[in-house]
């Protein structure tokens, strides 16, 4: 018996010493990797893998857009959805990676090979845009 309290108050004692995470409730993002620097126009698919933190967990939505690729040549923004993630409990601070997997790629008219990067974000519900990061740079074989 005496064994199992103390057992019993060791676990409590270093479940105590355990802070939850403290992140910023703006999202951050790092890039984190790409699947392929290379893709033939129109038939390839790139997977981009993006981490993040967000101190209060209200990232994601299945309503509006919250990921967002600039296209360094057109400065064009693609917008998507990422799904509601917040977490249930008391401890909403999340932390984790995305992959989005960006289909299709187009080429400037005329050129025979094209490359570009994407400047790429993320948006909380609160409407708080993360810091940008920068992909790099990928070559287009075109049609």
């Amino acid at each position: 018996m005496m064994r199992l309290f103390i057992i019993g108050t060791l676990i409590l004692f270093l479940g105590s010493c355990l802070n939850p995470p403290e992140y910023s409730p703006i999202p951050e993002i790092e890039f984190d990797s790409i699947s392929s620097t290379f893709a033939v126009a129109n038939q390839d698919s790139i997977t981009f893998f993006i981490t993040f933190t967000d101190g209060d967990g209200d990232l994601g939505s299945d309503e509006i857009p919250n990921l967002f690729f600039k296209d360094n040549r057109t400065l064009y923004t693609d917008s998507f959805k990422i799904p509601d993630i917040t977490p249930d409990g008391n401890v909403k601070a999340i932390s984790g990676r995305i992959s989005y997997t960006f289909f299709p790629f187009n080429c400037i008219p005329g050129k025979d090979f094209d490359s570009l990067f994407f400047t790429i974000y993320v948006a909380d519900r609160a409407g708080n845009n993360s810091n940008e990061v920068i992909s790099p740079m990928i070559t287009l074989q075109c049609d």
